[in-house]
């Protein structure tokens, strides 16, 4: 398997919600697996259609995360109601994981104020992320 990563890059949340919402510039979509939504629904009681719109414009990608005024609907202030238990894409971010012809490799949002601060990540960081979308996916 071949995975490719950025290397010699820094990074460390800065806890600002901007990647919860639409920018000044851009919306954001947060999109959902099957899976997270069924997870999401049954932790917090909300019917899956009460915070999530179908959408099948991109797969494995079922559904996209209803937004009130920009913001995700479990965003409050900055906090996440639903952090314990956030979609794979918002546990992921700035990261992103995209499958090629020869491997995968992750890709990021110089957008995101955390790029460029903090500790430099490591090949086993990227490999603990690979790992865990290995395990979520295969439930979708």
């Amino acid at each position: 398997m071949n995975l490719r990563y950025p290397k010699n890059l820094h990074f460390e949340c800065q806890r600002c919600a901007k990647c919860c919402g639409d920018g000044s510039h851009r919306g954001r979509n947060i999109l959902l697996l099957e899976s997270e939504v069924k997870r999401i629904s049954k932790t917090t009681g909300s019917r899956p259609l009460s915070f999530a719109s179908r959408s099948l414009s991109v797969q494995p990608y079922r559904y996209r995360m209803k937004k009130r005024g920009g913001k995700c609907v479990f965003l409050y202030g900055k906090a996440c109601r639903i952090y314990k238990i956030r979609p794979l894409i918002c546990r992921f971010y700035p990261f992103s994981l995209k499958k090629g012809s020869n491997g995968y490799k992750f890709e990021f949002s110089e957008k995101c104020p955390g790029i460029d601060i903090g500790n430099a990540l490591k090949k086993s960081d990227f490999e603990r992320m690979f790992e865990e979308a290995k395990k979520i996916l295969q439930y979708s």
